[in-house]
């Protein structure tokens, strides 16, 4: 997989230029195939390996050599868990999921008090819009391993909320994080102001134009024949029309304007302690595990509210926060507010869930959120049974010894049906063990 997914450029009288990699932030999910291989033969061999974490009584030999329709729709479950499985076992390393959470990496910095038209670029627009909000690194907050390390924590708990099938297709993700240089928005009032601003001009960019497919535009203009249709190996895929990032799905979320966070030089101060010491017969690894999950569960994070609320249904309200006697101290200086006024701080895992249940509390009183989180669904579910069919047809033709993916589908059915797993990847998804990350 790529570490970015897409570039952008602008062109002609005000389109913008979207070149997209085949898999990417815009377009995640799996259709025809792995990322390597034959794009119309699904992984044969992938998974046909010796491996420690296989359960030995079931590596040797087919379960099913028939598709009965009970192992049939045994084996379709599990293909579907697999298809997410890997969906968000690769966009980790895709931007915005995690580079773009890493100093040095594509973070992206603001150095000026105050946004100017020469900061924010037209082009730019897709990284802010299907975001539920922002986040601001503070100039002197974590170290860029701190903030790989969040943007994992993010990435993982956004899964876990969504029972590992979040709405990634067109961007969409937790937030977009940005970092405060030396020269960018001070205290706690400066970047409320430069957040009000942000989101003036995002809105003004939505009814830009949008072009997904320049080179299919590029190849007509020199009088060549145009190339055939990108190969459908991820999807969605975007539509070929050349209309406003609107028309094409890609929006302002609905509390982005009223809520953002921050990373400031007090949220790892928790997290910085003397770790425990391992146990004479625990496994290094899961050790090293443990002691990167608590020490990640200690960040804590201030959540700001800018009062631009009129379009929400309700008032964002902290008292529930306190009452659950989860409200840490502020431990601002720069922060009189009353308590239950505009800023509090929270652990991160608390600020992540607070944001999805808020955002689930308005999409619930508005038909028209109601309607587009149903349709985000129900195209994930499309794409995953367009996978199915292939994966399915391809072992029919060849049989299910010989698809990687049926192979490992019939083991992890019989082991399920036995009450035991076949590998732990079916108790315990990869995209969980944070230390483990690559790349």
């Amino acid at each position: 997989m790529s570490d970015s997914g897409q570039s952008s450029e602008p062109t002609g009288p005000g389109i913008i230029q979207i070149y997209e990699q085949s898999f990417s932030a815009i377009s995640p999910y799996l259709i025809t195939c792995p990322p390597y291989g034959d794009p119309v033969n699904p992984d044969i061999n992938r998974y046909r390996k010796d491996c420690p974490s296989y359960n030995a009584k079931y590596p040797q030999a087919a379960i099913w050599n028939s598709m009965a329709n009970e192992a049939s729709s045994l084996i379709r479950k599990e293909l579907q868990a697999i298809f997410f499985e890997e969906t968000a076992l690769y966009l980790r390393s895709v931007e915005p999921y995690r580079p773009g959470w890493r100093r040095g990496g594509l973070l992206t910095t603001i150095n000026e008090p105050s946004l100017s038209k020469q900061w924010f670029a037209p082009e730019a627009t897709i990284e802010y819009l299907n975001k539920q909000m922002m986040v601001y690194f503070e100039p002197t907050s974590v170290t860029s391993v701190e903030g790989d390390r969040l943007g994992r924590y993010v990435y993982r708990e956004w899964l876990r909320l969504h029972d590992g099938r979040p709405p990634f297709q067109r961007h969409n993700f937790f937030a977009k994080a940005v970092q405060i240089g030396e020269k960018g928005p001070r205290n706690l009032q400066e970047p409320t102001a430069f957040h009000k601003a942000l989101c003036g001009v995002i809105s003004a960019h939505l009814d830009d134009m949008v072009d997904f497919y320049p080179e299919v535009d590029q190849k007509m203009d020199m009088d060549m024949d145009p190339p055939a249709e990108r190969s459908a190996i991820f999807g969605p895929r975007p539509s070929q029309r050349v209309q406003s990032w609107r028309d094409h799905g890609h929006t302002m979320c609905h509390l982005f304007r009223a809520l953002y966070m921050v990373i400031d030089d007090q949220s790892l101060s928790e997290a910085r302690g003397p770790s425990r010491a391992r146990y004479e017969c625990e496994d290094v690894a899961h050790y090293l595990e443990r002691e990167h999950d608590r020490s990640l569960s200690q960040y804590t994070v201030l959540l700001v509210k800018t009062e631009d609320e009129a379009h929400l249904h309700s008032p964002i309200s902290f008292l529930p926060l306190f009452e659950a006697g989860l409200a840490l101290d502020v431990r601002r200086h720069d922060y009189y507010g009353a308590c239950q006024d505009t800023v509090i701080r929270v652990r991160l895992e608390t600020a992540i869930r607070f944001v999805w249940q808020l955002f689930r509390k308005e999409e619930s009183c508005f038909k028209r959120f109601k309607e587009e989180a149903q349709a985000q669904r129900d195209e994930q579910e499309e794409l995953c049974e367009t996978c199915i069919k292939k994966v399915m047809k391809h072992s029919e033709e060849i049989g299910l010894e010989e698809n990687g993916y049926t192979w490992l589908a019939i083991r992890r059915a019989q082991a399920k049906l036995n009450g035991e797993a076949f590998d732990d990847d079916q108790v315990n998804p990869l995209w969980e063990h944070l230390n483990h990350w690559e790349g």
